[in-house]
């Protein structure tokens, strides 16, 4: 579950669904084109969806939509009493920022995070697997490139485990300030750079390229990502409903080899490679 700020200019919309309808109806959300969507567990094993969409008419399926006032700031970080530290891979552990550390093995590396009103809590299913993944893939040294930022949850993780250089990129005015924050409670400051800059702008190639933004703008950005890969490196996809990797691949990374997939809750992460 995650909590995030939505503009007060943009319509916040709810829907309920049951459990087995709901990465369907989270996924149409996401079509939409919101800055965030959180789940919220209910008591009848439903599941409460919010999201800001500016078109409600863009959300498929047959799901009723209520639209609700997105200015009261203690609902929506509500959330934040139930974040619990996640863990991901062989030895991450994303931990909420206000909540105590877990005791655990010695070798685990504890990445605290505030995401504030940003996209990556740690708490999503794609973003557990893009960390996985990237803790399988990345290589000391590395230069890695992360489209759609977010809170800089990927960035930092990367910088932890030994990425020389992480660039993250976000259209979200809140992210940079937002990356730039965690990276500092990381002690990775001085290899995570966040900004504002477009996916077309960013220049040079990268040894680790990683998007975790769904399926619809993964097809819109799919060649800036391919140019931006070095031979060699690893491209990581997140953000994808499980039906959704194969067609994608086929259309928008043909050219791409899938040296892994890895599956979580109906969420997929796919790891490409030239």
């Amino acid at each position: 579950m995650r909590g995030p700020t939505y503009d007060a200019a943009v319509p916040v919309v709810q829907l309920v669904v049951d459990r087995a309808e709901a990465e369907l109806a989270a996924d149409a959300l996401w079509q939409a084109g919101p800055s965030a969507v959180a789940e919220e567990e209910l008591p009848d094993g439903r599941v409460r969806l919010t999201a800001d969409v500016a078109d409600a008419l863009a959300v498929g399926g047959a799901w009723a939509l209520t639209v609700i006032d997105p200015d009261h700031d203690a609902h929506l970080d509500a959330w934040r009493r139930w974040a619990q530290p996640v863990r991901v891979g062989r030895r991450i552990v994303l931990n909420p920022a206000w909540q105590p550390a877990v005791p655990g093995p010695a070798h685990d590396l504890v990445v605290v995070l505030d995401p504030g009103r940003t996209f990556g809590s740690g708490a999503h299913p794609s973003t557990q697997l893009a960390v996985a993944a990237i803790e399988a893939h990345l290589r000391p040294g590395d230069r890695m490139l992360d489209v759609g930022g977010g809170s800089g949850v990927l960035s930092v993780v990367a910088a932890r485990l030994g990425a020389a250089r992480v660039w993250a990129i976000d259209i979200d005015p809140r992210a940079p300030a937002v990356t730039a924050a965690n990276a500092l409670a990381n002690g990775v400051q001085a290899v995570v750079v966040a900004s504002h800059t477009p996916l077309a702008e960013v220049d040079g190639v990268f040894d680790m390229v990683t998007a975790n933004i769904g399926v619809r703008v993964l097809t819109e950005v799919a060649g800036g990502l391919r140019d931006r890969l070095d031979t060699g490196g690893f491209l990581v996809l997140a953000g994808l409903l499980e039906a959704q990797v194969d067609p994608l691949l086929a259309t928008a990374f043909p050219d791409l080899v899938e040296v892994e997939r890895r599956r979580l809750q109906g969420w997929a992460a796919s790891v490409l490679t030239r």
